[in-house]
């Protein structure tokens, strides 16, 4: 057997080849511009050179041109999946880069005392990577302790959590407390405002102007309960103007 051609005449063989090729159409468009990768391929091939797994490259290309960050390697190890970890990357809105065991690991335990599984906790970061710039105790549990508060069980605060991570990001001051008040206001109890956060959490994602909008409406018409409110907050201005105004 022949030994295998150099790299550099293997390129100075093809480039010639490919672009008289394309000239005459005899190439697909694409390979008058990517001789070189050809090139590369086959000289690999040839020369010995070990090829990156597929997987390597697609952790590398889902976290940019850079290395991954240990936090994003730890949560692949985890189950976390490439498309996910994309996502926190995105979303995160900063090279996403939280301590390990200062924070990665606490959060995901907390999750998972809450009853959140495996699964729910990647999709809940993913979903909302700013968990992470949330302190735990100064803010993440006292949420939850404002749901304890209402009356959700277990059950529900994790469920509440899994569909709408958000929802554990609001403030108390401007946002759930305030929100919650103007429902007492409107004939709610707590524990059906507890019901409603726990089926719908989005219900609080929403602005008060809204909410107060529509529950007034609803109420002047003798339809607000837990099931026309949900189904209210949910429709889009025009369906709601059509149906109730």
């Amino acid at each position: 057997m022949p030994p295998p051609m150099p790299l550099p005449t293997l390129r100075r063989w093809l480039l010639p080849l490919c672009l008289a090729a394309a000239v005459v159409g005899a190439l697909p468009r694409w390979s008058s511009c990517s001789w070189l990768a050809i090139g590369d391929s086959l000289g690999e091939r040839s020369l010995g050179r070990p090829r990156v797994p597929r997987r390597i490259v697609a952790r590398r290309n889902s976290a940019g041109a850079e290395a991954l960050s240990s936090a994003g390697e730890y949560l692949l190890s985890l189950g976390m999946t490439e498309e996910q970890l994309q996502k926190v990357t995105s979303r995160y809105g900063q090279k996403f880069n939280p301590e390990v065991n200062g924070s990665v690991k606490p959060l995901l335990q907390w999750l998972t005392e809450l009853g959140l599984t495996d699964e729910q906790s990647m999709k809940a970061i993913a979903m909302y990577p700013a968990l992470f710039r949330h302190r735990l105790e100064a803010s993440l549990k006292l949420r939850v302790q404002w749901m304890t508060g209402l009356g959700m069980d277990g059950s529900q605060i994790a469920k509440a959590i899994a569909s709408f991570p958000p929802l554990v990001g609001c403030s108390l001051e401007a946002n759930l407390t305030p929100k919650a008040q103007l429902l007492r206001e409107r004939g709610f109890t707590n524990a059906e405002i507890a019901s409603t956060l726990a089926k719908l959490p989005k219900l609080f994602g929403h602005s008060s102007k809204r909410l107060a909008h529509r529950t007034s409406l609803l109420q002047a018409q003798g339809l607000l309960t837990e099931t026309s409110l949900r189904s209210a907050m949910q429709m889009t201005d025009a369906k709601f103007r059509a149906r109730f105004e």
